[in-house]
């Protein structure tokens, strides 16, 4: 996992300037430490049919509705463009978090800066709850496995379990004393994990209202979250906490260091400290990967802490990650670049490009089966079919 290709962006409108004769549009590619350089795709009608021509720094492979594959020639970076299905403008302010639902009721929740946390139908986009309760900004949202119950967590430092059906918030989790940015749920949800600007990694005994513990403290503000799956399995006695005997929770401070710890065990396997601020991390086929403030994505093995591979194409920072199906995930960054990459060796110089973004953040990324939604700064949720992704990865 280490190349040294360009990022390769186009127009945030490309689709709709293709369809149109004696139209053009930008794509620029830029090394890192380089500087960019900009080319122009222009269009022209060629016996009633629409003609796309680049200059000789790209190669022509395909296009469709929703899609352009061209081949950076001098690095052979194959980049496919995708334009969103749908674009929803839900929240007036940008979004911070957003989650979707697998299941037949098509459901979505999201946040912004606005305070709000909203309830939609990822269908058409019309909000069907707004669920007021917390004091302050949401950092984070998600679904259970359900698809009908949500957590949600922010800056009143408390977890927040609703019904997406009614609205109803039958559970609050008090107990850290600084915000909440992100959220881990254990299997099917009777034990969640939040942590927090406190310095703290709490397990929580959801049924009850309760924490049970803390699992990592004491290593300054954690900013992201996510569990793994070990053999070394651990017997746990106390009957309310389920699923946590074979758990392992990696997180990422601001400071740089990633802690990996034994749930059940409440043990500390594990530090890394890395170079950056670690704003996302994910695991993906039992390796850790961690999106930092420099811009580069590191790949960990989860069980020592070892880096075993990097990717440093880009020096905006990663602000979300998002695991996809067959070694894929997507990275979002600061400067609105949501890319899908492949861990896969034969996929190194294949990227997907998720456009719709003019330069604005994509806070967030989610992923239902179907779908992929990317929550941008500039207050939509754009939403990709996962079909368009997937045929450049097969």
């Amino acid at each position: 996992m280490s190349t040294t290709v360009p990022v390769v962006t186009i127009q945030c409108d490309w689709n709709e300037v293709v369809r149109l004769p004696k139209s053009e549009a930008w794509i620029s590619s830029k090394k890192l430490h380089e500087n960019s350089v900009h080319d122009k795709i222009k269009t022209s009608n060629n016996d009633g049919k629409i003609k796309i021509e680049f200059t000789g720094n790209y190669q022509y492979v395909s296009h469709g509705n929703l899609n352009l594959v061209v081949k950076h020639i001098s690095s052979g970076l194959k980049v496919a463009f995708v334009a969103p299905t749908k674009a929803y403008k839900v929240h007036d302010k940008g979004v911070l978090s957003v989650s979707a639902s697998g299941s037949e009721n098509a459901l979505a929740i999201s946040s912004c800066e606005g305070d709000k946390l909203l309830v939609w139908d990822s269908r058409t986009g019309e909000v069907i709850l707004d669920l007021k309760g917390h004091g302050g900004t949401v950092y984070k949202s998600k679904f259970f496995n359900s698809g009908v119950v949500v957590i949600s967590a922010g800056a009143d430092g408390s977890c927040r379990i609703w019904s997406a059906e009614n609205g109803a918030n039958p559970v609050i989790l008090k107990g850290h004393q600084m915000a909440i940015c992100d959220i881990s749920i254990i299997d099917v949800g009777r034990n969640i994990i939040s942590v927090s600007r406190d310095g703290s990694a709490k397990l929580w005994d959801v049924g009850q209202a309760q924490c049970l513990d803390n699992i990592i403290e004491g290593h300054g503000q954690i900013n992201c979250c996510s569990l793994a799956t070990t053999p070394d399995e651990s017997t746990v006695e106390n009957e309310r906490e389920v699923g946590t005997n074979n758990k392992l929770l990696l997180v990422g401070c601001e400071s740089g260091l990633v802690v990996c710890a034994h749930v059940a065990r409440r043990e500390e396997l594990f530090q890394k400290q890395l170079d950056s601020a670690c704003n996302a991390c994910i695991v993906l086929d039992q390796n850790l990967i961690i999106g930092c403030h420099n811009g580069k994505i590191l790949l960990l093995n989860i069980n020592t802490g070892e880096i075993i591979g990097e990717l440093y194409e880009s020096a905006s920072p990663v602000l979300s990650l998002a695991a996809l199906p067959n070694q894929m995930f997507a990275v979002g960054r600061q400067d609105g670049t949501c890319t899908v990459m492949s861990l896969q060796e034969a996929h190194s110089t294949t990227r997907v490009q998720l456009t719709g973004s003019d330069c604005d953040g994509i806070r967030d990324i989610a992923f239902n089966g179907k779908w992929i939604f990317a929550a941008c700064r500039d207050c939509n949720v754009r939403k990709y079919d996962f079909n368009q992704v997937i045929v450049h990865y097969k």
